[in-house]
């Protein structure tokens, strides 16, 4: 049996185009999961990125809405975000597997999670307004939501 080098060749650049790809940090993004200690950790990811952006946010300066949101503190923001909205998930996985007995603290935990990732969303989404108001209701939003995640820490079994 004698291959060409055209079957050859077609049959690399077929197996290339095939092969699935992803972003480059794909598996950086995490992933919702109805393990508890993993959106335990999220959550603790998420207090402590929270805590730094707080800390980033106040730090603009609010005087001049001429310079952007420096893209760091954008990124850590939607960094932050994408870990609370991953343990939210994990706890509705969660409530979905339990089949006999349902868990109201679970319950009450993705109901405040989930109004805590709608407080995270604000820094992430609300960049280009005046800046002083930006700084204002952000950290307010981010304090705020950072509040409710140590609540539901304290909740979670």
């Amino acid at each position: 049996m004698r291959f060409s080098l055209a079957s050859i060749v077609l049959a690399f650049v077929a197996g290339l185009l095939l092969t699935p790809l992803g972003p480059a940090n794909a598996q950086d993004t995490p992933q919702p999961s109805p393990n508890p200690a993993i959106f335990k950790s999220q959550l603790i990811q998420f207090t402590q990125l929270t805590r730094k952006n707080i800390l980033d946010i106040q730090a603009l300066p609010v005087d001049d809405d001429s310079i952007p949101v420096d893209p760091r503190v954008r990124d850590s923001a939607r960094r932050a975000y994408i870990l609370i909205r991953a343990a939210w998930w994990g706890t509705d996985l969660a409530i979905q597997k339990q089949t006999s007995y349902q868990d109201p603290m679970l319950a009450l935990a993705n109901k405040r999670l989930n109004q805590a990732r709608d407080l995270a969303r604000y820094p992430v989404d609300f960049t280009g307004g005046p800046r002083a108001e930006y700084v204002s209701k952000s950290v307010e939003s981010l304090s705020h939501s950072l509040r409710i995640v140590q609540q539901v820490l304290v909740i979670l079994p």
